[in-house]
């Protein structure tokens, strides 16, 4: 293997999942792929591809990926396993996830492209704009003859990644399992305080209010926040992509594709819930509840923040507070994850759209395209999956039971394992729809508190099913209106940062953007009464 230099194999949303997020983190820049083609049939033969034999010279496969920092690539053994197993050698890039979407639009511009190419946002507005450049490779007539891509794949996940201009495939679903975001609060905090995890608005408040004037960390200093969000530069801002346990009680979805309150389709600026919601986050803004820096924070500086008690309440997926435990030791002591909060009639939303976790691409100019996508083959079977979640036996675990996702492993193993490999090293994150394990709940009391917390949460959760929407004008509104969406996205925080007046911003609205979204939003109307109606 060709050393890519110590550097993090750089997921995991959603900080293992929580940076997850993301194919259920969504917002208008991050949604937009897809065309609305059937997917193409698969072959009959579904077995694993092959490794190369002994007279055969192994493809080399230039990767550059989204890891966590403390995996580190040089002799990792777990890639090498992965070159045995596939057939292939694996030069890896990753840089650190704060940084790897500036890094992955310089790459893209410099001509100078990787075989594979790991796209966070799936087939968004970036993925259109370099397919449409011939960067990228069509794959509609090739991936038919992988048959466990084909297998674990399924359509609604083809569709949710065609390309809105031209109806193509350039991109490879990285299938995920399903995450019900909510949020995960410092425990700790609320014990101090007796005090009980919020579930309605007005409860949020109150804890809002206790985490930031009385002092919950013991320090003697008014230095704590109740939360923060962070951005994983797929939008403007943040609000939208770490928030969502907060709109839930708005019954304002974070992506498109849902009715609002009345039963309609219509643009998210007009739903019903939309500038209640706004002027909710006002109200914490006003009183200081939340970190003043949200709005530069990077993915999962709201994490390290959380971890440094500085504040007490960020959005999660189930697998979050387990999965921090790479971080803090000490997380399923600290924290506890639960549902997003209900709105007025009691529920408390989690939609759901395709589950997949971003994607991967192919250069066009790469010589290797069917090998890359044997491997991408290989990648969705449980041997891969199991391969990159839980490392090698005997070296990062001991025992493991496919049945039950139990794992046993030492604490040197852990270690082991955190500097290896993580969900974000796989190229398929669940087969079937499952992962091979609770990434971190490598004890029965851990296991139990994940199933505990999923299980109280899912009581409350009302679960929204969201179609892939392939509606191109509202998908492709960054790049045919992207002043205005930029103006509107700051208009929008000028409001919640007390600069503008709601009555500045509605006229804003009515006058701008509704004017020039009017023909998205009519396309998208009726692409969605056709489709969901």
């Amino acid at each position: 293997m060709k050393k890519a230099g110590k550097k993090a194999f750089g997921l995991l949303i959603c900080a293992m999942l929580l940076g997850s997020v993301l194919a259920a983190c969504s917002s208008e820049s991050d949604a937009e792929s897809g065309g609305s083609a059937s997917a193409p049939a698969p072959a009959s033969d579904s077995s694993a591809p092959a490794s190369a034999s002994a007279s055969e010279k192994p493809v080399t496969i230039r990767i550059f990926n989204r890891v966590n920092a403390q995996v580190v690539i040089d002799d990792n053994p777990v890639i090498k396993e992965a070159e045995k197993l596939a057939g292939v050698k694996l030069e890896v890039e990753a840089p650190p996830i704060n940084n790897y979407q500036d890094k992955l639009q310089v790459m893209m511009a410099s001509g100078d492209l990787p075989d594979l190419i790991y796209n966070w946002a799936a087939a968004d507005s970036n993925m259109e704009t370099w397919a449409a450049n011939g960067l990228l490779a069509p794959l509609d007539d090739k991936i038919g003859n992988y048959p466990n891509l084909m297998k674990n794949i399924t359509k609604e996940m083809w569709d949710s990644v065609k390309s809105v201009n031209d109806g193509h495939i350039y991109l490879i679903p990285r299938p995920n399992i399903v995450n019900h975001w909510g949020y995960m609060i410092n425990q700790t905090w609320l014990d101090k305080l007796g005090l009980k995890a919020p579930t309605t608005l007005d409860e949020m408040l109150d804890v809002c209010r206790a985490f930031v004037k009385n002092d919950p960390d013991g320090n003697g200093k008014p230095d704590t926040y109740c939360l923060s969000f962070s951005n994983p530069t797929l939008g403007n801002n943040t609000i939208w992509n770490a928030s969502n346990f907060l709109a839930s009680a708005f019954a304002l979805p974070t992506a498109y594709g849902v009715k609002d309150t009345d039963g309609q389709y219509k643009l998210r600026e007009k739903m019903t819930g939309y500038l209640p919601y706004l002027t909710y986050l006002k109200q914490l803004n006003d009183e200081k509840l939340i970190d003043p820096e949200f709005l530069i924070n990077k993915i999962y500086v709201d994490q390290d923040k959380l971890n440094q008690n500085r504040v007490g309440i960020i959005y999660s997926h189930q697998y979050g507070v387990m999965g921090n435990l790479s971080k803090n030791p000490d997380s399923d002591k600290l924290f506890t994850y639960h549902a997003p909060l209900k709105d007025k009639d009691g529920a408390a939303h989690s939609w759901v759209g395709p589950a997949i976790w971003g994607g991967w691409m192919i250069s066009k100019d790469s010589k290797n395209v069917d090998a890359v996508l044997k491997f991408l083959d290989w990648g969705n079977t449980p041997e891969a999956t199991q391969l990159f979640q839980l490392g090698l036996k005997g070296m990062t675990y001991d025992s493991y039971d496919p049945a039950t996702r139990a794992v046993s492993r030492t604490p040197d193993q852990a270690a082991r394992l955190a500097q290896t490999t993580s969900t974000y090293m796989t190229v398929a994150n669940a087969i079937d729809g499952n992962a091979s394990i609770i990434e971190g709940a490598d004890t029965p009391e851990r296991m139990q508190k994940f199933n505990d917390q999923l299980n109280a949460a899912m009581q409350q959760i009302k679960v929204v099913n969201v179609p892939g929407v392939r509606s191109p004008k509202i998908l492709n509104l960054n790049n045919s209106i992207p002043d205005l969406v930029k103006k509107k996205d700051d208009e929008e925080m000028k409001y919640v940062l007390g600069k503008i007046t709601l009555e500045q911003y509605r006229s804003f609205l009515e006058k701008e953007w509704f004017p020039a979204t009017a023909d998205a939003e009519k396309e998208y109307v009726d692409y969605m009464n056709q489709v969901a109606p």
